[in-house]
């Protein structure tokens, strides 16, 4: 990456709601594309074209987006234009981004809708992930219904059981776990997946697997119920049910209202 001064920078920041920040200068812009571009093909509109030009002063990138936009061009040709006019990358970063994004483009679209929802998912944008995630196997099983070669119609079949467990994970993380159970038996029952199988073991204990492969999960999930007896929210719960009881209403208003508030950014 190349070191320049921001030249301009925004009074008014352009929200990005996938990844729930504000973008103050051309480098935050192109870092953002640089590192999330599936993340940004929506964003490349009109909103952003007229934010470039008032609010970075910059009338000749925000013209030259429209053009290619009227043009019908690729989303990543937008990129590159701004990466290219900003010059917060190098040349030969900026190459090997385009074919980054070439090769993104040659992806099924089921597959572009999966890699966008598990960059959600690390941006902790759970709910917003799982619907993009569900998304992409809406898609896939459209092409899994119209799919005659049997060899090809199993290929799939796999990805759509891991698929199915990809969303089971986050139906756990927003502490639905009938709803990831739910999920993992349509996993197996679509394609074997032992993936499936371990996680629904963990749930539940149910699952045919091995006794050493039990006794290595067992082992697991003792681990992971320690290490989250060592947090920070279970020692807030764990301290607040030592206080009196009007202390432990007043204070347990405060941490639900908390949650609520993190589950509304998801």
């Amino acid at each position: 990456m190349s070191l320049i001064l921001c030249r301009r920078g925004a009074d008014k920041p352009f929200s990005h709601s996938k990844l729930n920040i504000g973008i103050k200068t051309e480098q935050e812009l192109c870092y953002v594309i640089y590192n999330y571009p599936l993340l940004c093909v929506d964003m490349m509109d009109e909103r952003l074209f007229s934010w470039i030009e008032h609010e970075l002063n910059d009338k000749r990138l925000a013209e030259m987006l429209r053009i290619s936009k009227r043009a019908g061009e690729a989303p990543g040709n937008q990129f590159l234009c701004i990466l290219q006019e900003c010059g917060y990358y190098d040349v030969n970063e900026t190459v090997e981004f385009g074919k980054t994004v070439a090769e993104l483009m040659k992806l099924e679209p089921y597959e572009l809708m999966l890699k966008e929802g598990k960059l959600l998912y690390e941006a902790g944008k759970l709910a917003p992930a799982y619907d993009k995630i569900y998304e992409a196997l809406r898609t896939l099983n459209d092409n899994i219904r119209r799919m005659k070669n049997g060899i090809d119609k199993a290929r799939k079949n796999e990805k759509k059981a891991d698929i199915l467990c990809d969303l089971a994970v986050l139906a756990l993380r927003m502490s639905d776990e009938n709803k990831a159970l739910e999920l993992l038996i349509s996993s197996e029952v679509t394609y074997y997946n032992k993936r499936a199988v371990k996680m629904r073991y963990l749930i539940n204990g149910a699952g045919d697997l091995a006794d050493d492969e039990k006794a290595e999960l067992d082992k697991l999930k003792a681990e992971a119920i320690q290490k989250s007896h060592e947090s920070k929210g279970y020692k807030d719960i764990e301290n607040l049910f030592k206080k009196d009881s009007i202390k432990i209403l007043k204070e347990s208003r405060q941490i639900i209202s908390r949650w609520k508030n993190n589950y509304r950014i998801m």
